[in-house]
């Protein structure tokens, strides 16, 4: 049964006449596919086309720029100089007649050809030999001196008065006497068999008033044995007023130092003692006293060595 559509027009006769909703006829009337779809085969890009042949890289030299071929490029050594090489004949031609000269024997003419062409060397060793000799005289003795003149500078020959056992020395009109004894450790701590503790008292006493104002502290002071050995001392104590008039004329200010030396000099250590130049004036200046100490320096260069 054919049913008529909705604009109520009847449907076409004839081999192609269908129903409204009907498929045509070479279409399945089931449409429905449940399977897996397939898969689109893949295809290869298309091939571009290059034209020529593609040339291997290859590192091209763009500087310095290349040499020409068949240049030769083989170094070879300058040729030696002779020092004795004499200048052309031209050089040496004057406007005087040549004065003729006997030729020499054969034998005389081969020993002063000798004798030329061996001289520039020899004196040229010489003085090679000359200079490499200053050059290590310099090099050596430049410093050694240099340093033997500081050396002497900073610690200068001392000129060494004996003080006999007992005696007071006198420098600088003031009166040195010093004394020397074995003490106990003063730390508290155990005696030790490889050292021994020294105390050391020195008394000065000024004179007169130029060495009531040179009360100075000693500018050195150790101990010393008859080989020449020295150990150093420690001051302790100083009694000297540090003002000059609060040092008085003939009274005796103690100093006191300390020291180790090994128990086999310890009776026989002797004291050197190496008086300060310092002068305090009273009411001298700054200006003043800077003015004597640089345009009339005293030497510190006298040692009063007491004797045991």
């Amino acid at each position: 049964m054919t049913e008529t559509p909705m604009d109520a027009t009847p449907p076409r006769n004839g081999p192609r006449a269908r129903d409204w909703f009907a498929p045509p006829a070479d279409q399945p009337s089931d449409i429905t596919y449940s399977g897996a779809l397939p898969r689109p085969m893949p295809t290869a890009p298309p091939a571009i086309p290059i034209p020529g042949r593609l040339k291997p890289p290859s590192d091209i030299r763009v500087w310095p720029p290349l040499e020409p071929e068949g240049e030769d490029k083989s170094t070879q050594p300058f040729p030696a100089l002779r020092t004795n090489r004499q200048p052309p004949p031209g050089a040496l031609a004057s406007t005087a007649p040549p004065v003729p000269v006997a030729s020499p024997a054969p034998a005389e003419a081969a020993a002063e050809v000798s004798e030329k062409e061996s001289a520039p060397p020899a004196r040229r060793t010489g003085l090679l030999v000359g200079a490499t000799v200053l050059s290590v005289v310099l090099a050596v003795g430049g410093p050694t001196a240099l340093g033997y003149h500081a050396y002497k500078y900073g610690r200068p020959d001392y000129t060494v008065q004996v003080v006999p056992h007992g005696q007071a020395g006198v420098w600088k009109h003031v009166s040195w006497r010093v004394t020397v004894e074995k003490i106990k450790d003063p730390t508290g701590k155990p005696e030790r068999s490889d050292r021994q503790w020294m105390k050391v008292v020195a008394t000065r006493t000024a004179l007169d008033a130029e060495g009531a104002i040179r009360h100075g502290e000693p500018a050195e002071i150790h101990l010393t044995d008859r080989a020449g050995r020295e150990w150093q001392l420690e001051l302790v104590d100083n009694e000297t007023p540090p003002d000059s008039k609060d040092n008085k004329i003939g009274t005796p200010y103690r100093l006191e130092w300390m020291g180790v030396v090994p128990p086999s000099v310890a009776d026989e250590v002797e004291v050197a003692l190496r008086p300060s130049s310092y002068r305090d004036v009273p009411g001298q200046s700054a200006e003043d006293f800077v003015k004597s100490v640089f345009t009339s320096p005293e030497p510190e260069d006298h040692v009063l060595r007491f004797r045991r």
